[in-house]
């Protein structure tokens, strides 16, 4: 029989929410805070996983709307190892995104980069243990620094990835920004494939579509997944369904 399974993941200014029939995305919904809310009575199941960067008090309004979800912490039962050193300190992102890396390519090398408010990369082993990664600061982190930091500098809220050379203000801080990205995440990529042989890549995150079409490896394909961390929340609660 099939499993209705509802994953929610709260972010600082979203909330991102996906209907689970068995492994696949039946539905998905993007709420701002009013609108969760407004909506959150519509979704109704036995089987429900929740993730949050949010206060308790905001958090424990959500779980109220369930009878007896799964909010993941440090202390979930998980179907990797994770070697992580302070695993009270990880993002409940980057240990989603491993295990929807390790749900896709099981015993294999995998690479995710996360492309969003800050730029993440974590790796998982092909003992499907969880090592780590690094975090830097991502698109639009880097275009507010060089505002705030800056007398001058204006905020920029586009991105330009077509350019080359900048001829002003404006375009120079677009093509420095996007390009220096790039380059980290070309030569974090190399790094990487260096060291561990049939390396698998995922791309994922907001800012995924500035760098979904960009040729960033030399020796293995990268897949997009916008949805790999709903999908490794998905395989966290089933872990936990079954024990």
């Amino acid at each position: 029989m099939s499993s209705k399974k509802i994953i929610l993941d709260i972010g600082n200014t979203q909330t991102k929410l996906a209907v689970f029939i068995d492994e696949n995305v039946a539905e998905y919904y993007l709420f701002s805070d009013s609108e969760l809310f407004k909506n959150i009575g519509n979704f109704i199941s036995d089987e429900v996983i929740i993730s949050s960067v949010r206060n308790e008090n905001f958090t424990n309004q959500v779980i109220g709307h369930f009878s007896q979800p799964l909010l993941l912490s440090s202390g979930t039962p998980l179907p990797i190892v994770n070697s992580y050193k302070t695993p009270t300190t990880l993002g409940n992102d980057r240990l989603a995104n491993v295990v929807g890396a390790y749900s896709s390519y099981p015993n294999q090398n995998t690479l995710v980069i996360d492309a969003g408010t800050c730029l993440k990369m974590d790796f998982i082993d092909e003992s499907n243990h969880y090592i780590g990664g690094s975090i830097s600061p991502g698109l639009r982190m880097r275009f507010e620094a060089l505002h705030t930091l800056t007398d001058n500098l204006p905020l920029i809220e586009d991105v330009e990835i077509n350019q080359l050379i900048g001829n002003d203000t404006t375009s120079s801080i677009q093509v420095g920004a996007y390009k220096g990205m790039l380059a980290e995440i070309s030569n974090m990529i190399g790094q990487y494939e260096r060291k561990f042989s049939n390396l698998n890549i995922i791309l994922t995150g907001g800012d995924l579509s500035s760098f979904s079409d960009v040729d960033l490896s030399q020796k293995n394909s990268i897949f997009a997944d916008e949805l790999l961390t709903l999908k490794g929340l998905n395989t966290i609660l089933n872990y936990n369904v079954q024990k």
